[in-house]
């Protein structure tokens, strides 16, 4: 998968890319990308519904963008081609609450040497978690897990509680 310009595009068209199922539609693709450059994550996660599928987006050490679509149950993220380690930012969508399932471990697991933080978002808040010295309350006891922070939730109306940490 190549990176993604994040540009916003005609909402008509990005519903249009959904409405037909078109997964590789530059508008929607883009327009995700632009979304999560912004940070507007509530709508990340509105669009990642309006598909029925979960959306993975990846940043690089450069800020630059891969975009995935996955299913109605799962996103693998794949091999961001061209980026710059270490990846800056990993965030997914599930279909309703945020948490780190048991592939969303696996992946963390997996990324810890490359990968700073990670975000899963929900359909009103998000949970969150970054890479650590492992004294903080942490994603597992041992192994590279214990290197993630465990966070609370944070709900999209109280995101300056993450700009604070």
């Amino acid at each position: 998968m190549s990176d993604q310009t994040p540009r916003m595009h005609d909402w008509q068209k990005v519903v249009h890319a959904i409405e037909s199922s078109d997964l590789d539609s530059t508008e929607l693709l883009e327009t995700i990308a632009f979304l999560a450059t912004h940070e507007t994550w509530e709508e990340v996660w509105k669009i990642a519904d309006l598909l029925s599928r979960e959306v993975s987006i990846l940043f690089d050490s450069e800020n630059r963008v891969w975009v995935d679509i996955g299913t109605a149950g799962m996103v693998r993220p794949e091999p961001p081609i061209g980026s710059r380690l270490p990846l800056r930012l990993w965030v997914h969508t599930h279909p309703y609450n945020a948490y780190w399932s048991a592939t969303d471990l696996d992946t963390l697991a997996i990324y810890s040497t490359i990968l700073q933080e990670a975000l899963v978002l929900g359909h009103d808040h998000l949970k969150r978690t970054v890479t650590n010295d492992g004294s903080e309350p942490s994603l597992g006891n041992n192994g590279p897990l214990r290197y993630w922070t465990s966070e609370d939730t944070v709900n999209y109306d109280n995101l300056e509680e993450l700009d604070a940490k």
